[in-house]
C-alpha cells in the first residue's frame, strides 16, 4: 500500500505545458520506484520456479505487464486492475499449486493495485463487472489446462480477498479524505462569512459615526447660515456685504441639504439612531440603567473636561454596548463603570460579575458589538480590549486619547474572526495528523505483515535447504550399507512434510525422506531411505508427477 502513494498525480487542465514537465519528471522516479517494488518478490522468490527459461521468461513478462499497470493506473485504473489480477491468476493457474496460489510472488501488485482502484472515482457498477469477468475467463483457463478443483477454488478465494479488502479500504480512505475536503472548505466559507460580518459591522458604526458628524455637522452649519441671514438684514452694511452674506447663508443651506442626502444613502433602515452623548451623558445612561432594575456602579477618576467630539460619542457608545451586553449576557449580575480622565485621555473599564441566571436568550451572539466598538475606537485613535474574567465574568477596557492620533490599518490582531489563513493551517495540520494515524493503524501493520511473511518464507527456505540430498549423494548409496556412512552424506534435517503416498515399508525398518532440490512452492521429486539394523535396507524415488497436486511438497 505505500507504494500508492508515490503514484503521480495527473497535472489539471489548463496549467502551461511549461509547468506540466516538471511534475511529470518528479513523479517518473516514484513510478520507477513503484514498479521496481511490485517486481522485487518475483526476484527474490524465483528459485520457486521450476529450472529452466520458464522462470526467466515468467519474470519478464511479470515486469512488463506491471509496468503498463503503473503507466495506466491513473488514465486506465480498470486496464491496470485486470492486467495485474489476469498476470496473477494465470501463473497461479499455471503453476497448478496451492503455494503458488497463496504465495505468488504478484500477488501484492493485486494489492496495492486494487487499493488505489478504490482511491480512484471507479464505481463499483465498473468494478464487479471487471472482477467477474476476470473469475470466468480464468476458469476457462483452468478448464484448459486441467486445473486441480482444491487450486482453482483456492484461488477464487484469495482473489476475492485481495480484491475486495484493499478496494474497500482505498474506498474509504478516498471518501474520508472527501469528507475532510469538504469540512474544510465548509470552515472557510465560514471564516469567509464571519469577515463579511465583521466588515458589515464595521460600516454600520462608520455609517452611525458619520450620521452623529452629521448631528454635529449640521448644528454649526445651521449657525452659520443663521449668522449670515442676520447680517444679510443688519442695518449700516454696505449692499456687497449684504450680497456676500445672502450668498453664504445659500451655500450653507446648500452644504446642508447635500450632507442630509449622503447621511440619507448611508443611513439602513434597521441603523440604530444617531448618539448625542452632549444632552444625555454617561451618568445620565447610568441613571436609566439603574432605574430598569440593574445593578450598576459608576466610578469616576479625575477631572471630567471636555473632549473632542469623536472621543466623546465613542467613550458613550462603549459604555452604551457594554451595559447591553452585561444585561443580555450576564442578567442579574452587578456591573461597575470605571472611568478615568488623564492627561493623555481617557480611558473606561465595564466589568460584570458572573451571571447569576441563564441569559433568556441562549443564542450565540455574532460580536458585532464589540466589532463596531472596536471601529469607533479605532477611529478616534483608541483601543478597545473585551476578554473573560477568570470568576466567569466579562470585562471591557477602552483607552481613548485626549488629541486623536493617527488611525491604525483596518486591522484588528486582538480580534480571532478577523484572521484569515486558519483553515489553511488547519488543514494542513489534519492532513499530517490523518497521514501519521494512516501510518500508525495502517501501513505500520502492513509492514509488519510483511517482516513475518518474509520471516516465514526465510523459515521455509532454511528448511528446504537442510532438508535437501542432492542427485549425486543418493545415486552413491547402496542398499546395504551401514548406516554410520549413509549419516555422513545426508543433510541435518528431514523433511518435515513428507509425501503422503505410501509406499511398502520393509518389516521392521524406519524411513526418512529428503528433498531432491530446494526449489520453494513447488513439487520435487522425494527420496526415501529406510533403515533397519544399521544398515540401510530400501532407497526409492517418489517423483513429483506421482504426487498428489494438494501436497506443497
Amino acid at each position: 500500500m505505500k507504494g500508492s502513494v508515490a503514484f503521480p498525480t495527473p497535472v489539471r487542465p489548463g496549467t502551461a505545458p511549461v509547468e506540466q514537465k516538471r511534475p511529470m519528471r518528479r513523479s517518473l522516479v516514484p513510478a520507477l520506484l513503484v514498479w521496481a517494488a511490485l517486481n522485487v518478490p518475483a526476484l527474490l522468490l524465483s528459485s520457486g520456479f521450476p529450472d529452466g527459461l520458464n522462470t526467466w521468461w515468467q519474470i519478464l513478462i511479470g515486469a512488463v505487464v506491471t509496468g503498463v499497470a503503473v503507466a495506466l493506473h491513473r488514465d486506465l485504473p480498470l486496464v491496470s486492475f485486470v492486467l495485474c489480477l489476469a498476470l496473477w491468476w494465470t501463473l497461479g493457474t499455471l503453476d497448478n499449486d496451492l503455494g503458488s496460489a497463496v504465495l505468488s510472488p504478484y500477488l501484492p501488485a493485486v494489492f496495492v493495485i486494487s487499493f488505489t482502484l478504490g482511491r480512484l472515482p471507479v464505481p463499483a457498477t465498473a468494478v464487479l463487472p471487471a472482477v467477474g469477468g476476470t473469475i470466468v475467463v480464468g476458469s476457462v483457463l483452468a478448464v484448459v489446462v486441467h486445473l486441480s478443483l482444491p487450486v482453482w477454488f483456492l484461488l477464487l478465494t484469495v482473489l476475492i480477498f485481495a480484491c475486495l479488502l484493499p478496494w474497500l479500504t482505498g474506498r474509504y480512505w478516498q471518501q474520508r479524505h472527501e469528507l475532510q475536503l469538504a469540512g474544510w472548505e465548509h470552515a472557510h466559507q465560514m471564516e469567509l462569512q464571519q469577515r463579511i460580518l465583521i466588515d458589515q459591522a464595521r460600516l454600520r458604526e462608520r455609517t452611525r459615526i458619520a450620521e452623529d458628524m452629521h448631528d454635529s455637522l449640521g448644528h454649526e452649519l445651521s449657525l452659520i447660515a443663521l449668522r449670515a441671514g442676520a447680517l444679510q438684514v443688519a442695518p449700516g452694511v454696505a449692499e456687497s456685504f449684504r450680497s456676500g452674506a445672502g450668498e453664504l447663508r445659500e451655500s450653507t443651506a446648500r452644504a446642508m441639504e447635500h450632507l442630509r442626502e449622503i447621511i440619507g444613502v448611508l443611513r439602513e433602515d434597521d441603523s440604530d439612531s444617531p448618539l448625542d452623548p452632549s444632552q444625555s451623558g454617561i451618568g445620565a445612561l447610568v441613571d436609566r440603567t439603574r432605574a430598569s432594575g440593574v445593578r450598576v456602579d459608576l466610578e469616576q477618576v479625575g477631572e471630567p473636561e471636555q473632549l473632542p467630539a469623536m472621543t466623546d460619542k465613542a467613550l458613550y457608545r462603549v459604555v452604551q454596548e457594554s451595559l447591553t451586553n452585561a444585561i443580555k449576557h450576564a442578567p442579574g449580575a452587578p456591573v461597575t463603570v470605571r472611568v478615568e480622565y488623564g492627561r493623555g485621555g481617557v480611558m473606561v473599564t465595564v466589568r460584570n460579575a458572573a451571571p447569576q441566571e441563564p441569559p433568556a436568550d441562549d443564542r450565540p451572539s455574532g460580536g458585532r458589538g464589540l466589532i463596531g466598538l472596536r471601529e469607533r475606537a479605532r477611529l478616534a485613535g483608541g483601543r478597545v480590549h473585551a476578554a473573560p474574567l477568570p470568576d466567569g465574568g466579562f470585562q471591557v477596557t477602552a483607552r481613548l486619547p485626549r488629541v486623536p492620533e493617527a488611525i491604525r490599518p483596518d486591522e484588528d490582531p486582538s480580534w480571532p474572526p478577523a484572521e484569515t489563513g486558519a483553515t489553511e493551517d488547519g488543514l494542513a495540520d489534519a492532513t499530517t495528523h490523518v497521514r501519521r494515524r494512516f501510518i500508525t493503524a495502517v501501513a505500520l501493520p502492513c509492514a509488519l505483515f510483511v517482516l513475518l511473511v518474509v520471516g516465514m518464507i526465510g523459515y521455509y527456505a532454511y528448511l528446504s535447504a537442510s532438508s535437501t540430498l542432492s542427485e549425486e549423494d543418493f545415486d552413491g548409496l547402496r542398499v546395504g550399507q551401514p548406516t554410520a556412512d549413509v549419516n555422513q552424506v545426508l543433510p541435518d534435517n528431514d523433511m518435515n512434510d513428507p509425501p503422503s503416498e505410501e509406499l511398502p515399508v520393509p518389516p521392521g525398518a524406519s524411513c526418512s525422506y529428503y528433498r531432491s532440490s530446494d526449489a520453494l512452492f513447488v513439487r520435487v521429486d522425494v527420496y526415501r531411505l529406510c533403515f533397519a539394523q544399521g544398515h540401510l535396507v530400501a532407497k526409492d524415488v517418489i517423483t513429483a508427477e506421482s504426487r498428489a497436486p494438494v501436497d506443497n511438497g
